[in-house]
């Protein structure tokens, strides 16, 4: 399994923390340490699982549309389907959709994290053709009575693309008037989100749900407050654009924890979002010293891919259940020699011995466990009667805790037994040394 930690020890880590004062750089290995490095399996499996258990709840057909960025005009989005400019009624009109990758600009023709995408829903359209439908236009959205238009994207950093993809749809009086007659529920679904970008998208008209895998990483989230305001500083410290002749003096620093002043952690293997601080995928263009950022221009290529990896490991587990307060039980036996999807589970029980516990992003985060696996081991758990509806430990499920605590107890135990059996070997001295004559 993938260790984060051997970003920190690669070359191309090395040469990126080499670019720091002695000072600063154990909170540069820190920050770098506190990323999520997310494979591209892992993108696939865990967004898929979750379109895939989220889809249960719907009764009807899915339009799947894979989030990209729209041709707009002074800030307003093109509208999503044509709609004719002749008297009321304007019913739009269309079979064919929006396209799933597609250039806004003439001069600009590459392709973002919209092309891994649209691959991804292109085989759930023909794995479930029953179940979902790839960018419907109008026309097929009623031929095929189609209850729910979802946005999928690999992250809602700011929300901004996601929102402006929402109010294309909506600018359309035909989808006006199926979110109106409650025949049309919107939804972003993302691998991860963070809480800035998730509030934006969710105040839309349109009251969309925002779906993630798990709750995206920031400096904020991922840090205490003082260390948080630390890295903040060194981000600000280390900004690459600061005394750029191309950017404004003004503008020097004001975005030097990425777009937005999200400060993203994380990077996927396709790419690094634009929400992570700048001295991560930004050069330097000043002559008198250059800065060579991590992931150039945003490309992760680079970095070795046994570093990118979410899968939960015992090493991992322990770690996490150290974190919220349950040292005794990381030393278990139970979690050290047992299989992954055990140590899960005494993970999540160790996570739900406080609260909230309703709130499965919360509980992701607090893990490290995607969304759609913390509901799927709830209710196993609830149907094992270790919690109850509320999620709150029942005596069954403190029973296993303690059992696990026991175990503990018992290996230490037995190793003090054995350090007490072992006979002590007499020493005898097998040689001499003639004793120092005094002056």
């Amino acid at each position: 399994m993938s260790d984060h930690h051997s970003v920190i020890i690669s070359e191309q880590g090395q040469k990126w923390l080499d670019q720091f004062s002695m000072g600063d750089r154990p909170l540069a290995e820190e920050l770098l340490g506190a990323f999520l490095l997310v494979s591209r399996d892992d993108f696939n499996d865990h967004l898929r699982a979750l379109i895939l258990e989220r889809a249960e709840k719907v009764g009807g057909v899915i339009a799947l549309y894979a989030e990209r960025e729209l041709r707009h005009r002074l800030g307003v989005p093109h509208k999503l389907f044509k709609e004719p400019s002749r008297k009321p009624p304007r019913r739009a009109e269309g079979s064919a959709g929006p396209a799933a990758v597609k250039a806004t600009k003439a001069y600009d023709p590459s392709v973002g994290s919209e092309g891994i995408v649209a691959r991804l829903i292109t085989d759930l359209c023909r794995e479930f053709p029953r179940r979902f439908i790839s960018h419907p236009g109008p026309e097929q959205i009623r031929r095929k009575k189609v209850r729910a238009f979802w946005v999928v994207t690999d992250i809602v950093g700011s929300g901004q693309r996601a929102y402006r993809y929402l109010q294309a749809a909506w600018l359309v009086r035909s989808v006006r008037s199926w979110w109106s007659g409650r025949f049309l529920k919107f939804a972003v679904v993302a691998y991860a989100s963070t809480e800035m970008g998730e509030r934006y998208v969710r105040s839309h008209r349109c009251r969309p749900d925002v779906i993630h895998v798990m709750p995206c990483p920031t400096i904020d989230t991922a840090l205490s407050k003082i260390k948080a305001g630390k890295i903040k500083r060194l981000c600000e410290t280390y900004d690459p654009t600061v005394g750029d002749p191309d950017i404004a003096p003004w503008s020097w620093g004001s975005a030097s924890l990425g777009y937005g002043g999200a400060g993203t952690l994380l990077v996927f293997a396709h790419g690094a979002p634009n929400n992570v601080p700048l001295m991560f995928h930004k050069a330097s263009k000043r002559k008198d010293s250059q800065w060579v950022p991590l992931f150039p221009s945003r490309v992760t290529a680079g970095i070795d891919s046994s570093s990118f990896g979410v899968s939960m490991t015992s090493g991992k587990i322990q770690q996490r259940l150290e974190s919220i307060g349950h040292a005794a039980l990381a030393r278990s036996a139970a979690v050290v020699k047992s299989n992954i999807p055990t140590g899960e589970v005494f993970l999540l029980l160790g996570a739900l011995s406080r609260p909230p516990r309703l709130n499965d992003s919360v509980l992701s985060r607090r893990t490290g466990l995607p969304t759609h696996t913390v509901a799927r081991l709830c209710r196993l758990m609830a149907s094992y009667k270790w919690i109850d509806s509320q999620r709150r430990l029942t005596d069954a499920g403190v029973g296993q805790l303690r059992h696990a605590r026991r175990k503990v107890d018992e290996q230490m135990q037995e190793r003090l037994q054995r350090v007490g059996q072992t006979q002590q070997t007499p020493y005898y001295p097998k040689s001499l040394r003639q004793p120092i004559s005094e002056v």
